[in-house]
């Protein structure tokens, strides 16, 4: 790269932020977003203008919503003579958006539209082969964005506004340059650029943020813009910083983790700094749900509140999860009335069983065998996977199943007593979400076993039993 004049004005800004934020590499293949507003063009003729020293690939990616008429139809056009005076291909894509389509996914026409638009230019940059895609969002831009977070009252995640990267992909090289800059540069370069006419409608809390408030808070500071971009940028970094001791703090507390559910260890999780341990609850309740928006600061605090004063059994329902306390565990799942379970366990409460044999339990995937053993017997054995029945105390008629309102059995160790399987469970402290996942082994006379929890006094071996039935419970 040496041996060439150095850029000047806006173009070096741009190579510097570049290089500064690692947003590009050289040879990148590149789909650039332009709207034909001042911003993406000014975006698209810079990296024009650095293309030969990064020896980079540029493609103009544009999307028509279709909102406009007239006015879009003749953005796209000046999208595509951009293209061809500079020699770069260009991608448009035409769209017909409509209210009735936002409201069906419950988002205004402005936010169905952007995440429209993202998708597709995500389309182009998968059609086009694209190491990168660039957006134009400036300064200002950003300025407007931490205003718009201030006012819904978030957090840092919000008021660090506008990343430079977002994922492997995408960019925004222009965030450290204002407005009025970018304006400049296009007068220099003699460049025309096109204007939506919807971003003057004061319907939209953008528009008035940068009509109405911006202005005003010029009054008390000139650099108004300057002072929230750089606020962003450290609150963005104090975020990131925050968000890494929440994932640390995710493997100390979490105790189970799966598609569809998560659980954590109570006490642990009241141990951590308050700030941690709001983020540990945002979080689950966003991936638990899959829902890449926040849950409202509000529902968080309610979960909060529940998990310090709570009695075990309290649940909260928000956005399709149910959330709760189960003893001495906090847990997050989907809510079965939103999320109904794939399989119909009670078409599996009762399965015949043969001496000797084999049965999967579904609930779990494990699977249970009985056999016959003879030879000594084995007295005193111990093992949570596998217990040692005398065949003479029950009737070889056997069935697995979940329990049911009303079982009892004698735990092997209670002298003889007997107890109800409910309050078993809630002795062990197993969760009532749970318990219908445990395998009961049955006979005509009685529960012969709690699948890997206890066994049944009545049917143990003795010194008077002359063979074994051994059933095992395997993973």
């Amino acid at each position: 790269m040496e041996g060439l004049a150095p850029f000047v004005g806006m173009e070096q800004k741009v190579d510097q932020a570049i290089r500064a934020n690692g947003l590009f590499a050289p040879g990148d293949r590149i789909v650039v977003a332009v709207s034909g507003g001042p911003d993406s063009v000014a975006l698209f003729r810079c990296l024009v203008a650095l293309r030969a020293r990064w020896n980079w690939d540029l493609c103009i990616g544009h999307v028509d919503h279709g909102l406009r008429g007239a006015e879009s139809e003749a953005d796209a056009k000046f999208v595509e003579a951009l293209a061809e005076k500079f020699g770069v291909p260009v991608m448009v894509c035409r769209l017909h958006l409509n209210k009735q389509d936002a409201k069906s996914k419950k988002q205004s026409l402005q936010e169905y539209a952007r995440t429209v638009r993202y998708h597709a230019l995500e389309e182009m940059v998968h059609d086009r082969e694209a190491t990168k895609l660039a957006l134009g969002h400036t300064a200002d831009d950003q300025a407007e964005t931490v205003l718009m977070w201030m006012l819904r009252g978030c957090g840092t995640g919000g008021l660090g506004g506008i990343p430079p990267k977002r994922g492997p992909r995408v960019v925004r090289p222009l965030l450290d340059i204002q407005r009025s800059e970018i304006v400049g540069y296009l007068q220099e370069r003699q460049e025309e650029f096109r204007l939506d006419s919807t971003n003057f409608q004061t319907v939209y809390l953008r528009n008035r943020i940068r009509q109405d408030l911006i202005p005003q808070l010029k009054k008390y500071s000139l650099g108004i813009v300057s002072v929230l971009t750089r606020q962003a940028h450290i609150l963005r970094d104090d975020h990131a910083f925050l968000e890494e001791l929440a994932d640390e703090a995710f493997q100390r507390t979490c105790v189970s983790d799966s598609t569809g559910e998560r659980q954590f260890d109570r006490l642990a999780l009241l141990s951590l700094p308050l700030p941690i341990r709001r983020r540990v609850v945002r979080q689950s309740l966003q991936q638990v749900a899959g829902n890449t928006q926040s849950p409202r600061f509000d529902i968080v605090e309610r979960v909060l509140d529940r998990l310090e004063h709570g009695q075990s059994g309290w649940t909260i329902e928000c956005n399709g999860l149910l959330v709760g306390r189960e003893y001495d565990r906090l847990v997050f799942r989907h809510s079965e009335k939103r999320n109904p379970p794939t399989m119909d366990l009670s078409s599996m409460r009762v399965m015949p069983f043969s001496i000797p044999g084999e049965v999967v339990w579904f609930p779990t995937g494990q699977r249970m065998t009985v056999s016959m053993k003879s030879g000594p017997v084995i007295q005193g054995h111990v093992h949570s996977s596998e217990i040692y029945l005398d065949p003479a105390t029950f009737t070889p008629e056997l069935a697995l199943r979940s329990w049911v309102p009303g079982d009892i059995f004698c735990p092997k160790g209670f002298g003889g007593r007997q107890k109800k399987l409910q309050d078993f469970f809630s002795d062990m402290k197993l969760p009532r979400s749970q318990r219908a996942r445990v395998p009961l082994l049955v006979a005509p006379e009685g529960i012969l076993w709690v699948g890997g929890l206890r066994a049944d006094e009545r049917f143990q071996v003795s010194t008077s039993t002359t063979s074994v039935v051994v059933a095992k419970m395997i993973v």
